[in-house]
């Protein structure tokens, strides 16, 4: 596929977690989404036998892979209550900028009439939709995917999809500031 590493390390570490006995965040879909993504060493990941070799081959390595699935794992469950506190405020239009295979809009529990905008790379969001229909999951949410590369004018694009300017929105950037520079940082919020 076209979804890039980083898209599906997040969700295999979503995943791991959600396949823990007590897991501080559930994710049934990003297990899914790994899966199919054909990338090969985040889904052996998903392989606990091959987490057993990693730990007996590299101790250190494993404890890195430990440490990033429960950073990915505390990550996911501050925006989740962040969302969850933006709908019992009343607020209906959220947007997930370079959402990759975020599934927030199929897993969170929206109040009736909430708008998710996705935008992202039109292949991320075109795979993550269909493979997720493939498998019988439907949205929670309205869904409006937004297919633009985010150096584009994403802001057209998304108020080409309805996004309303003028009505009270719940904003998500999450794991994408870090790859910008400053002036492309500068850019996205200036739009």
């Amino acid at each position: 596929t076209s979804v890039g590493s980083t898209a599906v390390m997040v969700a295999a570490a979503r995943a791991g977690e959600t396949d823990n006995p007590d897991p501080l965040i559930r994710d049934p879909y990003a297990r899914i989404l790994v899966e199919g993504a054909g990338t090969g060493m985040w889904e052996s990941m998903l392989d606990e036998s091959m987490a057993d070799r990693v730990e007996a081959a590299d101790p250190e390595a494993a404890a890195i892979f430990r440490h990033m699935g429960n950073y990915q794992a505390v990550r996911t469950h501050f925006f989740d209550a962040f969302f969850a506190d933006a709908a019992a405020a009343g607020i209906r239009q959220i947007v997930i900028l370079a959402s990759g295979l975020d599934s927030r809009a199929y897993r969170l529990d929206w109040p009736a009439g909430t708008r998710v905008y996705e935008i992202d790379q039109p292949k991320v969001l075109e795979y993550k939709a269909t493979t997720l229909a493939e498998h019988g999951v439907r949205p929670a949410a309205e869904v409006h995917e937004v297919p633009v590369d985010l150096r584009q004018d994403w802001a057209a694009a998304l108020r080409g999809r309805g996004f309303d300017p003028t009505q009270p929105t719940a904003w998500l950037a999450e794991g994408l500031l870090m790859y910008l520079p400053a002036d492309a940082q500068d850019r996205l919020f200036e739009q």
